[in-house]
């Protein structure tokens, strides 16, 4: 599906989910130093953000409701720098995850994976609920704009047409 650039990218892209991430090579002197507690320490890392990033999906929602642009415009900027954050979380979980291989597996079954999982299927819920209130207040405003612009048009053939037959007359002093 080819996703539109501009203000739908606001949201959360659907690649924050780690489960389906690419595998990074690694070089093998690292892979000493990679141990489930550090995999388990980004996941939570990850999952801590991801209720930040919920919280501020919320806040989209409501300024969204609300009609208030200003407030989406400061929520996007806060959802662009925790995006930033987790999209690393993203890539070390999967040098994490190549490295370690099967090792890693009990890892996927501690709580906080699913609530990460939650987590995320929940602000892509958010977020698509967001998305289709905007393309709505978007049609209305376009339609207010063209309804407006055809008032004007039509004011000035008005007035053209009362000046052509001398039947309208301004003082500019009054």
């Amino acid at each position: 599906m080819h996703r539109q650039r501009g203000w739908a990218n606001w949201f959360l892209p659907e690649s924050f989910l780690f489960l389906v991430s690419q595998p990074v090579i690694i070089a093998k002197d690292k892979l000493k130093e990679w141990q489930p507690d550090s995999l388990l320490d980004l996941l939570i890392g990850q999952c801590a953000d991801l209720e930040g990033l919920l919280a501020l999906a919320r806040r989209q929602a409501i300024a969204a409701e609300q009609n208030d642009f200003d407030e989406l415009v400061v929520v996007a900027q806060d959802r662009a720098s925790l995006g930033e954050r987790l999209e690393s979380y993203h890539r070390q979980i999967a040098e994490l995850r190549a490295t370690m291989g099967r090792t890693a597996e009990p890892v996927y079954e501690d709580p906080v994976v699913k609530e990460t999982v939650r987590l995320a299927v929940e602000i892509q819920t958010l977020d698509t609920r967001t998305r289709k209130m905007l393309a709505v207040t978007r049609t209305e405003t376009r339609n207010a704009l063209v309804t407006l612009e055809q008032g004007r048009r039509n004011f000035a053939a008005y007035l053209q047409g009362e000046a052509g037959a001398g039947g309208l007359k301004c003082d500019r002093r009054a």
